[in-house]
């Protein structure tokens, strides 16, 4: 396969609709979406659920999911598309009762390290799940779910091909379990498609969502090359599928992820509002209702923390003073350090908590959720110990940290809609059969 763009068009694998039937009952939110009880559920929902590549359950989970593909393209449950396309991926949906849609391009993009500047990153990642991702895609040689990227500057062309486009019947339609429609659109004309490779050969990406298998990609693909030599010319493995969105686009959605913390110290707990003060403008309130209302009317610059024990402690904080945040993380450009998730983890979390940046990337101490009643639920249930809420970053405060060469804390942005997994896959060696 003779591969010489940044963007290339890819024979995608689809789901046999006359196979499987009903392609809701195949499809499955992204991986780190899915805890036991959602696995258990798309496992029961079809024999060809995703999930079974994606996120499998056996012991050798990942041996599993080889045979499991394997199996489904013997049986042409899974087939090639005849012809490479580029894919317009289009969602609608609902925020705060008004309708959206949001529109991306389904491609093969061409690997680049970070240090090259053209793909940015904006989030750390944890090693675990990256050596999940890779265990899965060394198993697969394939991938499974689209990288979400976003790139910049206006495009009259590639806006034009949309319009165009969603003027026709979509290929393919699935409403999923949060109500969100889905549809999908091969580009296969040869001028569509010169046209987007020359519109997105040069801007750069932000990765948005899928840092772990972005970074997972790189790594196959450095010991695919390793194992061949370096061989000259583009390999299907030298590119990753990802779904390019504009980042103008008016249904790009960035919502809040909220941290809980299972186990915090009591003593520390009692003591947090004479801890706090040094740092922080500390307001009480007597309901999470009130405490919310509160939240989102401050904007940026305030932090939500509600506290178990007794009786629940409901505060908001608001830094007396952002030099604190130079003293706190010396290192880190001004981009990063006026985030409201790193004032959480820097002089919420660690200073006042004690709570270290390893026992963060470690895992089970922290866990994340967009579900803020949820989180503020569960201290009040007693099941955790804190709760701490933010307003969302904006997309100029992504913009800004990965073109200062930086990073933000883990999970500190969640564009909704998620991309949905299952609607096409990208098989990393054209020529290899799936592994048994």
């Amino acid at each position: 396969m003779a591969m010489t763009h940044r963007i290339e068009p890819f024979a995608g694998l689809l789901y046999d609709v006359g196979r499987v039937g009903v392609m809701s009952q195949v499809v499955a939110p992204p991986y780190d979406l899915i805890d036991k009880s959602r696995q258990d559920a798309l496992y029961t929902r079809s024999l060809y659920n995703v999930v079974r590549l994606e996120l499998n359950r056996d012991p050798d989970r990942y041996a599993s999911a080889a045979r499991t593909l394997g199996e489904w393209l013997t049986a042409g449950v899974l087939k090639c598309a005849p012809r490479p396309a580029i894919y317009l991926y289009s969602q609608f949906f609902e925020i705060e009762g008004r309708p959206r849609r949001r529109d991306g391009l389904i491609v093969r993009i061409h690997l680049e390290e970070f240090s090259a500047g053209r793909i940015l990153p904006h989030e750390r990642t944890f090693p675990a799940a990256k050596q999940d991702r890779l265990e899965l895609l060394t198993a697969l040689d394939t991938n499974v779910s689209p990288i979400f990227g976003l790139y910049a500057g206006a495009h009259p062309a590639l806006a034009r091909i949309t319009a165009e486009l969603a003027t026709r019947e979509p290929a393919l339609e699935v409403t999923d379990d949060l109500g969100i429609r889905n549809q999908l659109r091969p580009i296969e004309d040869e001028a569509a498609i010169a046209t987007i490779q020359r519109e997105l050969e040069s801007p750069r990406i932000f990765i948005a969502d899928g840092h772990h298998r972005y970074e997972t990609a790189l790594e196959y693909r450095r010991r695919r090359r390793a194992a061949e030599g370096d061989p000259s010319g583009a390999r299907p493995y030298d590119y990753t599928m990802m779904t390019l969105v504009a980042d103008d686009d008016p249904g790009l959605v960035i919502l809040p992820t909220y941290r809980v913390a299972r186990r915090l110290e009591p003593e520390t707990i009692e003591s947090f509002d004479r801890r706090a003060a040094p740092l922080f403008a500390v307001e009480e309130f007597s309901s999470p209702e009130a405490m919310r209302a509160a939240l989102a009317k401050a904007g940026q610059g305030a932090i939500a923390v509600a506290l178990g024990g007794e009786r629940v402690k409901l505060r908001l904080l608001r830094l007396k003073d952002p030099r604190a945040m130079a003293d706190a993380m010396p290192g880190a450009p001004q981009a990063v350090r006026r985030l409201d998730v790193s004032v959480l983890h820097a002089l919420v979390l660690e200073a006042i908590f004690g709570i270290t940046p390893e026992q963060v990337k470690a895992e089970g101490l922290i866990e994340y959720t967009i579900d803020a009643p949820g989180a503020l639920g569960s201290v009040s249930s007693g099941s955790a110990s804190g709760a701490f809420l933010m307003n969302p970053p904006t997309m100029g405060d992504v913009e800004a940290v990965s073109e200062a060469g930086a990073v933000m804390p883990e999970k500190s942005t969640y564009f909704y809609p998620k991309l949905l997994t299952g609607l096409v896959l990208n098989r990393l060696d054209d020529a290899a059969p799936a592994k048994a």
